[in-house]
């Protein structure tokens, strides 16, 4: 059951609202700067699908100066799972919550769903950064930071994939392969002294 702080309303796009709406054409980022505003007017989001975004009339939804988009981030609903920016309504309202300082607000109606625990947990470090970022220029750097990080991240796993399989194994302790033991097992018997002969009992008598 989710008991949110925030109450939340199914609005028609024409209808007024004086707080912050989440557009993904927004020229302005959201900042921890808007928190007095959520918190005072509220925060909205388009409930759409992602194929159906470009027939939304963002331009027309609340005052131009409160439109913000969100800064990078990787959604973790069952249907977008893993992709930069695919999130679905309530993570957005969710990641808005978070990044304005309202992380209890933002747990809680996460809360719900199954993959809330896995949105925060895969954000956690680029939620972090754009909390303690003061205003959209500090998000706006943070986020550019963050993708440069991940950028040589991707970068140093190509390259050790595309290193020679030596150089990529140099530094791994393997087991030896069974043909090494088989060799050194055929050096041991090599060097061991030959049985001696059996005795020659040909002249014996048994009774």
């Amino acid at each position: 059951e989710c008991a949110c702080v925030v109450e939340i309303k199914f609005l028609d796009a024409r209808a007024a609202f004086r707080g912050i709406v989440l557009a993904a054409d927004a020229a302005q980022i959201l900042s921890p700067a808007d928190a007095p505003v959520i918190a005072a007017q509220g925060l909205a989001g388009v409930n759409c699908s992602w194929r159906g975004l470009d027939a939304v009339p963002f331009a027309s939804l609340g005052r131009p100066e409160l439109r913000r988009r969100l800064p990078f981030l990787v959604a973790a609903n069952e249907v977008n799972y893993g992709k930069p920016l695919y999130l679905n309504t309530a993570e957005a309202l969710a990641a808005a919550l978070r990044i304005a300082g309202l992380a209890r607000d933002a747990e809680l109606l996460l809360a719900p769903f199954a993959s809330g625990g896995a949105f925060f947990a895969l954000n956690a470090d680029a939620f972090d950064a754009y909390a303690a970022a003061g205003d959209s220029e500090g998000v706006a750097a943070a986020e550019a930071r963050f993708l440069a990080d991940c950028e040589a991240a991707r970068a140093e796993a190509r390259a050790a994939r595309a290193a020679a399989p030596g150089e990529y194994l140099a530094d791994v302790d393997l087991p030896p392969a069974e043909s090494d033991d088989d060799e050194g097992d055929d050096e041991e018997a090599a060097a061991e002294p030959p049985p001696p002969p059996p005795p020659d009992v040909s002249g014996l008598v048994l009774s």
